[in-house]
């Protein structure tokens, strides 16, 4: 790592790209690099500072990413060398999707200097107990700590991607397009539970994409939903269903993190 400062661009849905970025920002400060934390949504690509070394961090959806994150990826400016390393959480397999990425950032004239994914309390499917989750964690911040250490100490090693995970990102990147369509948006089925909702906004000013609005109650109209899961993660009355998402929630911050990072 060749510059004594960061920029770490993340965005999270339920938090656990948050607290992975969080962590590697710590590990840099220890080590004397200054790391700032930038999220992804209150962004804007062209106003990249490549007097320093770039972070990019997402997570895992449908073994790729969300479309609004891959949106600004492409609207990253051509850079001339200037250093990225690039992360993911999930909550099973990413198909390299962190490699992938990389390879488009390449493209740009980015030097990739690490690339990775960690594995991290599942939000969705396959919903664990708090213990197991706390052990996850604990397991995936050894694994983080030691690729900050990598990328402060010039060792790491980006992860390699081949013809297949190419392939297979092409074809998920395509399936997740399509969630922004009205015909998808109508199957995902958000809408708040008027016997439960408390009318407090909280969705509305949370939703990374602005597809919520209150009318009375909240009103999922914007065809945007990324199916990120902090509206029915963090709904305090756990108020907001859907037609595709369990009864079980996860969320990965606490309220005063939740106001901190979302707002």
């Amino acid at each position: 790592m060749k510059s004594k400062s960061a920029d770490i661009y993340f965005f999270t849905g339920t938090g656990n790209t948050y607290l992975a970025a969080k962590k590697i920002a710590s590990v840099f400060e220890e080590n004397k690099i200054t790391a700032r934390l930038i999220n992804i949504e209150k962004a804007n690509p062209l106003e990249i500072n490549f007097t320093k070394t770039i972070g990019l961090a997402f997570p895992i959806a449908c073994w790729n990413t969300y479309p609004f994150v891959r949106r600004f990826i492409r609207n990253l400016p051509q850079a001339f060398g200037a250093e990225i390393f690039i992360f993911s959480t999930m909550g099973d397999s990413s198909l390299k999707a962190a490699a992938n990425v990389g390879e488009i950032l390449k493209d740009k004239g980015y030097s990739v200097i690490a690339a990775k994914g960690f594995k991290m309390p599942n939000n969705w499917l396959g919903l664990q107990s708090e213990e197991k989750n706390s052990l996850k964690k604990e397991k995936a911040f050894k694994e983080i700590t030691a690729f900050a250490n990598n990328i402060i100490n010039e060792t790491a090693k980006p992860e390699m991607t081949n013809v297949f995970f190419k392939f297979c990102f092409a074809v998920t990147s395509f399936i997740t397009n399509l969630w922004e369509s009205a015909l998808s948006q109508k199957i995902i089925g958000l809408k708040a539970a008027q016997d439960k909702c408390i009318k407090c906004g909280l969705c509305v000013s949370i939703c990374p994409v602005k597809n919520i609005s209150m009318k009375v109650y909240p009103v999922f109209d914007g065809n945007k939903c990324q199916l990120c899961l902090r509206c029915i993660s963090y709904c305090p009355q756990n108020a907001i269903i859907s037609r595709v998402t369990g009864k079980k929630h996860y969320k990965a911050l606490n309220e005063e993190e939740t106001k901190n990072v979302f707002n």
